[in-house]
Formats: C-alpha cells, sequence, structure tokens
C-alpha cells in the first residue's frame, strides 16, 4: 500500500466516526458494513481512532524510512536470512559432513559484515542481527567439526 493511499484511508475511517449507527447492509451482498461507527461508546470510538491515526503514522514512517522496504537496507537482510536458516538445519548432520574452511570463511564473511551494517549510515540493525545469528550458528558448526576431529 502506497504511502500516498494510507492518509485517505485513515480519513475515511475517522469520518464514520460521525455518521449515524444505523448502517443498512450492503446492496450487493446483504452483509452489514463494518463501521467504528457501530461501536456505541464514543470514549472508545476516539480510543479507535486515535489508535489507528497511531498505526498509519507508524506504518508510513516504516513505508518512507531510510531502511524500509522500498530499500536495498531492507530486502539485503530480508533474503540473507537464508544463511543462518541453512545453517540452523546443517546442525542435524555428522559433523564429519562439515566442510572447515567453508565455515571459516562464513564466519569472517559474517564477521565483516556485522562490522559494516554498524558503520553504514543509517545504521542496518537487521542486517546486524541476521549476521550475528549467522556468526553464531557458524561458531557452533565449527565447534563441532574440531570435537570430532579428536
Amino acid at each position: 500500500m502506497q504511502a500516498d493511499v494510507i492518509s485517505p484511508i485513515a480519513d475515511l475511517l475517522i469520518a464514520k466516526v460521525n455518521m449515524p449507527h444505523s448502517i443498512p447492509p450492503h446492496k450487493d451482498t446483504g452483509v452489514e458494513e463494518l463501521s467504528i461507527a457501530r461501536i456505541r461508546s464514543p470514549s472508545l470510538q476516539v480510543h479507535i481512532v486515535t489508535n489507528m491515526k497511531t498505526l498509519m503514522a507508524l506504518l508510513r514512517s516504516f513505508w518512507n524510512s531510510p531502511v524500509g522496504p522500498k530499500t536495498a537496507h531492507f530486502w539485503g537482510p530480508a533474503v540473507n536470512w537464508g544463511i543462518p536458516i541453512a545453517a540452523v538445519i546443517d546442525t542435524q548432520k555428522p559433523p564429519e559432513t562439515i566442510n572447515e574452511r567453508m565455515t571459516t570463511v562464513m564466519c569472517v564473511y559474517s564477521a565483516l559484515y556485522m562490522r559494516f551494517a554498524w558503520m553504514v549510515r543509517p545504521q542496518n540493525i537487521h542486517l546486524l542481527i541476521c549476521h550475528a545469528s549467522n556468526e553464531t550458528v557458524q561458531l557452533y558448526q565449527l565447534c563441532r567439526w574440531a570435537r570430532s576431529q579428536g
């Protein structure tokens, strides 16, 4: 949903507060229209409208954020979660199948990108958490491999 669509939706919900409480069923479906006007308590209506405004403001700020879904700062870490998820799945395999060189490379890679995620402006906490998770699982895999070597 685009940011310019969110505001009219909030305005529509706010406008429904002032509608009469008897709303006829929809002409095509016969189902009563759901609306905030159905709520009898004016204080509850105000509370719901206030929360809707807050929610819409949060969604709008997230959408337009420098690390929001319109940027690579969001989608990079989102897709990158495949690496730690695959590493967690690999913990179920026998330690003899662990490639120690690849696991070491993954540890170095995640350590470097954790620093990058912390230093880049705007800070990319999502990427930092993703690589911290990967670092943890890769170090665990490296420990499993070392224990299996005797």
